[in-house]
């Protein structure tokens, strides 16, 4: 290999084959079996034998198959082309640069995906917080105030100090 950086389209016109069995094989494999996948899917859940002593357990979703199911069949395919063309990349360097829209959509699906969960899983913990406290708070017995500081008791008796000096000043957030 005297030059890496070989112009894509003449290699891979002299190497069809390769080209084939690299690329569009694997692919073309990959789409079969997310088809029969959602077949099987389509079959069980949405044309199922469901009765109404039997409802379906998704009924409500999409296509009233379980939560996710698309979701993750559009990631796991995004995830293998990404993967095929990562490893077309090692035999011709520069092939993922033929395709900087695709990586784009992958380096925002990655961060969707991932983002959305920690986001869940954030605003679950904070909805547990700020339950459990709105219980502990029914009723407020005592409150006094000083210029920077706040004492109030709760129902529990239990004091609960807030510092408001920070928000006094000049440019503070909030």
């Amino acid at each position: 290999m005297e030059n890496q950086y070989m112009d894509l389209v003449p290699y891979w016109a002299d190497h069809m084959k390769e080209y084939y069995f690299s690329i569009y094989m694997p692919v073309m494999v990959w789409m079969v079996i997310s088809v029969v996948f959602i077949v099987i899917m389509f079959k069980k859940y949405t044309f199922g034998d469901w009765t109404v002593d039997n409802p379906n357990p998704c009924d409500g979703e999409t296509f009233n198959m379980p939560r996710g199911t698309i979701r993750g069949i559009l990631t796991m395919s995004l995830l293998f082309i990404t993967v095929v063309i990562e490893l077309a990349n090692v035999r011709i360097i520069g092939f993922e640069a033929e395709f900087p829209e695709f990586m784009a959509a992958f380096q925002m699906m990655v961060a969707f995906y991932f983002g959305a969960k920690v986001m869940h899983h954030i605003n679950a913990v904070d909805k547990s917080k700020t339950k459990s406290l709105a219980e502990a708070a029914t009723t407020v017995t005592q409150t006094s105030t000083s210029s920077s500081t706040t004492t109030t008791t709760f129902s529990e008796g239990n004091p609960v100090m807030v510092d408001n000096s920070y928000f006094e000043e000049e440019g503070a957030a909030g």
